[in-house]
């Protein structure tokens, strides 16, 4: 593509080209334009210049095009029809839509977070497909790299390109088996160090931020156990004497299933708040304002409702 002709090309021409080519008729083209006579005149005497052709010769019955004026009708007519719908607003109509998109998050988030946000997919954008992608401390950076639309997470500091919008509140809780010895007692600090721990491992991380507050306390946990999906630790601590500290939404799901028994985390928290985040280059597309939308409407009833009635 040759830009400079473009840059020296006065592009306003080329509608008062498709006007002539329509109406046949230099009256007719200064009404629709809501130009002057002259002005239409002056524009086509440009128009020739610029195409070195007459382009149109006046008959008793108006302007008749030449054979160049037809031959460039067509390709004149679809490139003002691109260039209009480059400047027209996009719109989104979920109905008919055929995106794709890409969500990052835990085998948590799919299994107990997502169900809401795929039924309602299913209903209100049948044509709209999702990929689900593991979620890994790493994408917090790497957002605009993987072509990942949407991520649901716990974040803190941001880098300056990701955005995004809190969906719920949870906190730490412990899971036991119903079996286990502390399922009967309750924790101090110290005890709870004391216990073999099971870590969930996101990126391969050796410290969670739990380890960080026993820190601060002078403590240190044993991790007997590093596994990297939140349910499959779970079914593991249901069958051994480690103990897990899990986001309460998460336990509050599976107690029942694994026969696990929930006990408090025994240190002040303050919590953490769950969010969906984006690259920047998303923050304006009408079918991702749509899909993020959904998502949080969904996301905040379901983590209401998980805590609902917290009072570990």
């Amino acid at each position: 593509m040759d830009i400079h002709n473009l840059s020296i090309t006065d592009l306003n021409l080329l509608p008062v080209f498709q006007v002539l080519l329509e109406e046949r008729s230099v009256t007719r083209a200064a009404g629709r334009l809501n130009l002057t006579q002259p002005a239409i005149s002056r524009n086509l005497a440009r128009l020739r210049s610029l195409f070195n052709d007459p382009l149109f010769t006046r008959t008793p019955k108006g302007l008749t095009p030449t054979p160049r004026a037809e031959e460039l009708a067509l390709q004149l007519h679809q490139s003002l029809l691109g260039l209009n719908q480059l400047l027209t607003p996009a719109t989104f109509v979920p109905q008919t839509a055929s995106h794709n998109f890409r969500l990052a998050t835990t085998d948590y988030g799919a299994q107990v977070l997502l169900p809401p946000v795929i039924k309602r997919l299913r209903t209100e954008a049948p044509g709209v497909n999702l990929e689900i992608v593991p979620w890994q401390e790493s994408l917090l950076h790497e957002l605009d790299q993987h072509d990942i639309d949407l991520a649901t997470c716990t974040i803190e500091d941001a880098p300056a390109a990701i955005h995004g919008r809190g969906v719920g509140s949870d906190r730490f809780v412990c899971v036991v088996r119903n079996s286990h010895p502390a399922a009967a007692q309750t924790l101090d600090l110290e005890e709870y160090a004391n216990y073999p721990h099971a870590l969930i491992t996101m990126g391969g991380t050796r410290k969670g931020a739990i380890d960080y507050l026993l820190e601060e306390r002078g403590l240190k946990r044993r991790i007997a156990l590093r596994v990297p999906h939140f349910v499959a630790a779970l079914a593991i601590i249901s069958q051994s004497d480690m103990m897990l500290t899990v986001p309460y939404g998460l336990a509050i799901s599976f107690a029942k299933q694994y026969q696990l028994k929930i006990l408090p985390f025994p240190m002040p928290q303050k919590g953490f708040t769950y969010s969906i985040i984006w690259h920047e280059r998303y923050i304006k597309d009408p079918a991702h304002i749509w899909l993020r939308r959904l998502i949080f409407e969904e996301l905040t009833q379901t983590l209401e409702a998980l805590n609902v009635g917290f009072r570990i």
